[in-house]
């Protein structure tokens, strides 16, 4: 796993010029102390992103997308933050060191022993021991520089090799058989992949996490084993490929996910490497979150059966609630790509994945499916079917899908818009509002520059701490401790470096973006914090005089409730000062 330590990413930051950088990709004019562009993360007339030199972040006043200069590189780029570093890095010439750490040093020695499996498998590929299997793989397409890319190895008959060379290493045969590398039963103890050709199954850094063995001289047997779940493979945190294809998906802008692993070795084979493999007919929340990041569509071509064809309707209604485009593919005459390459040829699957269908158009013909269109009662319930499945797709898909539906079955199109309502599918629209401060308080508006200012410099820190210490929202009380927090660990604080110590947190990030936003263009002076202060003071006084009217009704001592009234008008004062 790459590594690029505090203090590096730190002083690239510090010699990187934001608008340097920025104006490499996009025009920025100046305006006053900041430079201003049309921003390229949303569909932009209006330049409405500014870019500030003096305070080296970024943000825009409409979608609200801003950070450093690695945040931009990130989003422009479609890159994670340790890519991004480095390319800034490479801009300005500075010679970066990166380091490789294991993914988590507790595991450090299950990932060592899979790392040593991986290679020993590989070895006995290019013995003479391994040439049926070697001529197996070649016949099906797959070359000897595909076999390097994926680490394709071979596990021998010879059941207990794998455990000698591992207990020669000082890993004991109760560590090897957890990791199920093998299998023991009294004394006899034999490799889990027996006689099967390994592909290894790497997670999102790149390291072998597990295996799947397949068949090639044998037929009474399982066509695949996949290693079983253990201490560092979890298939929902997985996608087969992932690592190898990262950059080729960018490039593609677009990310093709199909079932299986030999489907996805047969397809990078032939040269479309933005190219993943599912563990299973499956996706979770956290391969979902990974797609997310790669910010570019998703063509589902899963296996030509009726578990394949289910998979694509609930997995595409997953990344469409996700808000990543996708497009479907459902290939005819095999049962999956790998058969349907060999029988067709790549050129044909090609075109296939160029006219590939939309969700929605692929959702609407599945919706089809056993209805007699010509009866009231399947129209019925196939526009509403329709009507429940558009909630998340964007207002002009909508609207479309409704004229059609209007027009098609000759239905009044504002019947069909309360009904979708009633389907629970509100019209959501994806255009940002301009300007959010309109609607914020003014309690909201004077927390937003109280923190914005303890971001550009720590004697607000020092004066929040001394006058208030206090914010009534979790979410501005944890800001204000990773403000802290900074401040103390480097003993100074710096809006652009902030924004990369709070990047991963995705709600806290957003948060600070939206504070940024709104701040951006304001001088910031004591005289204006102080006056924020004493807007937090006055709304902390009236929930407080709530609080003390309440109890004042619960109230049954007549002496109490004379202490309560004269604290309540004492705070009404200090609220009217």
């Amino acid at each position: 796993m790459a590594y690029i330590n505090e203090e590096e990413i730190l002083k690239i930051r510090q010699e990187a010029d934001i608008v340097d950088i920025i104006s490499a990709y996009l025009p920025l004019q100046q305006k006053g102390r900041n430079y201003v562009a049309l921003c390229p993360f949303h569909d932009d007339h209006s330049p409405s992103m500014v870019v500030s030199k003096e305070r080296q972040i970024f943000n825009c006043f409409t979608c609200r997308t801003g950070g450093n200069v690695f945040s931009f590189i990130m989003k422009f780029k479609n890159v994670g933050f340790l890519e991004a570093v480095e390319m800034v890095a490479q801009k300005i010439g500075y010679n970066l060191k990166v380091e490789h750490k294991t993914e988590n040093p507790v595991l450090q020695k299950e990932y060592l022993m899979y790392d040593l499996a991986t290679k020993f498998y590989q070895n006995n590929l290019n013995t003479a021991a391994g040439s049926e299997a070697k001529k197996y793989l070649h016949n099906r397409g797959i070359t000897d520089d595909i076999i390097k890319e994926f680490k394709i190895g071979l596990a021998l008959k010879d059941k207990d090799k794998l455990s000698k060379l591992l207990m020669q290493k000082k890993y004991s045969l109760e560590e090897i058989e957890k990791l199920g590398l093998v299998n023991k039963s009294g004394i006899d103890i034999t490799d889990t992949f027996a006689n099967r050709i390994m592909i290894p199954i790497t997670n999102f850094n790149g390291q072998v996490v597990a295996f799947t063995g397949r068949i090639y001289n044998e037929e009474n047997t399982a066509k695949y084993i996949n290693s079983r779940e253990t201490s560092i493979f979890k298939k929902s945190h997985i996608l087969f490929n992932y690592h190898n294809a990262k950059k080729m998906i960018r490039e593609a802008n677009e990310v093709i996910v199909v079932e299986g692993n030999m489907d996805a070795i047969m397809l990078s084979s032939k040269g479309l490497k933005n190219v993943v493999a599912l563990m299973g007919v499956a996706l979770s929340n956290e391969q979902i979150n990974e797609l997310k990041k790669m910010r570019v569509p998703v063509v589902l071509m899963l296996d030509n059966d009726n578990a394949g064809l289910e998979a694509t309707k609930e997995l595409g209604q997953k990344l469409i609630d996700a808000q990543i485009p996708t497009k479907v593919v459902r290939l005819t005459g095999a049962k999956d790509p790998d058969e349907y390459i060999r029988a067709f040829g790549m050129e044909a699957l090609k075109e296939n994945i160029a006219q590939a269908s939309s969700y929605i158009d692929f959702k609407l013909n599945y919706l089809q499916e056993n209805k007699n269109l010509q009866t009231i009662p399947d129209v019925v319930k196939y526009v509403k079917e329709v009507l429940a499945s558009i909630g998340n797709v964007d207002d002009l898909t909508k609207d479309m899908v409704i004229s059609n539906l209007s027009t098609k079955y000759n239905l009044d199109k504002e019947l069909l818009k309360a009904n979708l309502k009633n389907a629970g599918s509100e019209p959501v629209s994806h255009q940002p509002v301009r300007d959010k401060k309109i609607s914020k308080s003014k309690y909201e508006r004077a927390t937003d520059y109280i923190l914005y200012a303890m971001m550009l410099d720590s004697k607000y820190i020092r004066i929040y701490k001394e006058r208030l210490g206090y914010l009534k929202n979790k979410i501005e009380r944890i800001i204000f401790s990773q403000i802290v927090y900074y401040n103390n660990s480097y003993n100074d604080i710096n809006i652009a470096d902030f924004t990369s110590f709070i990047q991963d947190n995705e709600e806290i990030n957003a948060k600070v973006m939206d504070i940024i936003a709104e701040n951006q263009v304001n001088e910031v002076n004591m005289t204006e914090f102080n006056k924020c202060i004493d807007v937090i003071h006055a709304e902390l006084k009236k929930e407080e005089i709530k609080k003390l009217k309440t109890m004042l009704q619960n109230e049954l001592d007549v002496n109490k409730k004379v202490e309560i009234l004269a604290k309540i008008a004492e705070m009404k004062k200090e609220v009217e000062k």
